[in-house]
């Protein structure tokens, strides 16, 4: 089985990153409370819908049997957990990979509700906390925990090894990755080789056509330094003007500035642009439909999804517990194959299909091209930044 062939149910249901659909069905000991998730109702202050309550059905497949350290299926009995997510098919994968295993192998009972940036503040202001465990965007765990809403991880309980330093926090932990990259109508260039980086992105001479950014200063940045010559070592901390000085040598070609993650494929797909900074799961999505779009992971920025525990939980000893088996290899590597997000450990790779495992953000093979966004120096410059690229947009309009 092709990865694409592994990942398509899910791909030909999935919205975006950040709006999924409703999905439905709960395996044994799994209550389900929600499922929509916004293009950024992520973000802290933005809020969304209440969750919905959804019957549960038996489940069809097991998907983990086992996993190394839990062969105590009596350890949580009696106790219950709510874990919230980002519903639709990228918690369905979630469901069967992390939540039904869990608590089929520590006798706990996993409730699952939606992830709401607002309620999660609220709850913990109140101090009437009815989660234990979230599933939040990597670039919202450092604004929250300064705001006081997250628990302290417990590293004696989580084990680390083959997770990578850069998305271990003091609060958080990553719960998978994805990317955005490079994409690229085939064929549009017949005399030159496949674009290959954001130097060809840049390259208007050599690959003429329009192009596609996203509309935010985060990664946007990067690319453009990245284009300029700036290794991915040294790209931090960024040079902001000369950012901006290069993307000012493609302004006029950038014919898209995208906000919805549907957009970029869209337009690949129609041909009105020729490249664009894409999230790999969407360029996913339409190769599905035939779509003859590729893309280049050199020079990509890795991001993702952290777990974390909010301050006051009553259950954080199972909430800790939980997080540590959602990390093992075999859960990671369960869920990856499910979705084609990347497993933030390592060693789920041995585990997995090489075909799967190849087109996965996190592959040792993609890994080594790539960067991971620095979470802690956006913290410390976001507002100032996005300012100055916000000022730097509006003179495209006039």
């Amino acid at each position: 089985m092709t990865a694409s062939d592994r990942w398509k149910p899910a791909l030909q249901h999935r919205q975006s990153r950040r709006d999924f659909i409703r999905m439905a069905g709960l395996l044994t000991g799994i209550g389900l409370l929600g499922a929509c998730r916004s293009e950024r109702s992520a973000t802290p202050g933005v809020g969304t819908p209440p969750p919905v309550a959804t019957p549960t059905t038996e489940p069809t497949e097991v998907v983990v049997p086992a996993v190394a350290g839990y062969d105590n299926p009596m350890i949580w009995q009696g106790r219950e957990i709510t874990v919230t997510s980002w519903g639709g098919d990228y918690q369905l994968a979630q469901q069967l990979a992390i939540f039904e295993p869990f608590a089929r192998l520590t006798g706990a009972k996993v409730t699952v509700g939606k992830t709401d940036i607002d309620s999660l503040k609220s709850q913990v202001e109140s101090s009437v906390v009815k989660w234990d465990v979230c599933d939040i965007l990597l670039e919202d765990v450092l604004p929250l925990a300064n705001l006081g809403v997250l628990d302290e991880l417990d590293y004696n309980v989580i084990q680390t090894t083959g997770i990578e330093h850069g998305i271990q926090f003091d609060h958080a932990i990553g719960s998978a990755y994805y990317s955005t990259v490079l994409a690229y109508r085939q064929g549009t260039w017949p005399d030159e080789p496949a674009p290959s980086g954001w130097s060809d992105f840049w390259d208007l001479a050599s690959y003429p056509g329009a192009r596609g950014l996203h509309q935010q200063a985060q990664t946007t940045l990067e690319f453009a330094l990245i284009a300029d010559g700036v290794a991915l070592g040294d790209l931090y901390p960024l040079d902001v003007d000369r950012a901006l000085a290069s993307l000012e040598r493609i302004r006029d070609a950038v014919t898209l500035w995208w906000e919805q993650g549907a957009q970029p494929a869209q337009l690949l797909n129609t041909g009105d642009v020729s490249m664009a900074a894409a999230w790999h799961s969407r360029v996913e999505r339409v190769r599905q439909d035939g779509v003859l779009v590729d893309i280049s992971w050199n020079g990509g920025a890795l991001s993702g999804d952290a777990w974390v525990i909010p301050k006051g939980s009553v259950n954080r000893n199972v909430a800790m517990d939980f997080i540590n088996f959602a990390t093992r290899p075999e859960v990671c590597a369960a869920f990856a194959s499910l979705a084609p997000f990347g497993p933030v450990n390592a060693g789920a790779f041995k585990l997995m299909d090489p075909a799967v495992a190849r087109e996965l953000p996190s592959f040792p093979a993609n890994r080594e091209l790539q960067f991971i966004v620095d979470f802690d120096w956006w913290f410390k410059h976001q507002e100032a930044v996005d300012k100055q690229f916000a000022n730097w947009l509006s003179l495209k309009s006039q």
